[in-house]
């Protein structure tokens, strides 16, 4: 979030840092009929924001938990949109920090690779299409069909087959918590 817009945050509604950099701000709202607009408001003031929202919890730290974990979510897939409610990915929440395997994180494989990394990204956020991932990144459809057989050279995980995307999207989770 950039800092120059966060002191308008306050003057919408109280708010506080809750990190170091001072780019993290917590807004607790107590009327759930609230919410939408609240959001709608801070997009407008500043588009480029990432939006965390946790479920209606009686404990704060529950909800705080719960927006960090999703903005983890949200900083890790970059889905389409920057706003994101634990209500629409708890199975994600839940699945990031299970360990399900003994070894090294297979996504490590890929740290050096930005253009991996995004194509991967957009390869979940598309669900596998080639067609519609290649014109989100902006490329060729015959460029992107080398990048797949890449991370399978890489990882020794293929991310069209559904099982092995579902490997390569709990290491992008677990390696970036």
């Amino acid at each position: 979030m950039n800092t120059n817009h966060l002191c308008y945050i306050p003057s919408i509604v109280p708010s506080f840092s809750v990190e170091s950099d001072g780019d993290t701000q917590i807004i607790l709202i107590q009327n759930e009929a609230d919410v939408d607009p609240m959001i709608q408001r801070l997009s407008q003031i500043t588009p480029e924001a990432f939006i965390a929202i946790s479920r209606k919890e009686a404990n704060i730290a529950t909800g705080y938990g719960q927006t960090r974990s999703v903005m983890n979510i949200l900083l890790v897939l970059q889905p389409a949109s920057p706003i994101i409610r634990y209500e629409d990915v708890p199975f994600l929440v839940r699945f990031s920090p299970a360990d399900l395997t003994s070894y090294a994180n297979i996504v490590s494989k890929l740290e050096d690779t930005a253009d991996l990394l995004d194509t991967l990204r957009s390869f979940i956020h598309h669900n596998g299409s080639m067609t519609t991932t290649a014109d989100h990144l902006n490329i060729h459809r015959n460029t992107l069909q080398y990048r797949p057989k890449r991370i399978q050279t890489l990882t020794g995980k293929d991310p069209r087959n559904w099982l092995e995307l579902i490997e390569l999207t709990h290491g992008l989770l677990t390696f970036y918590q």
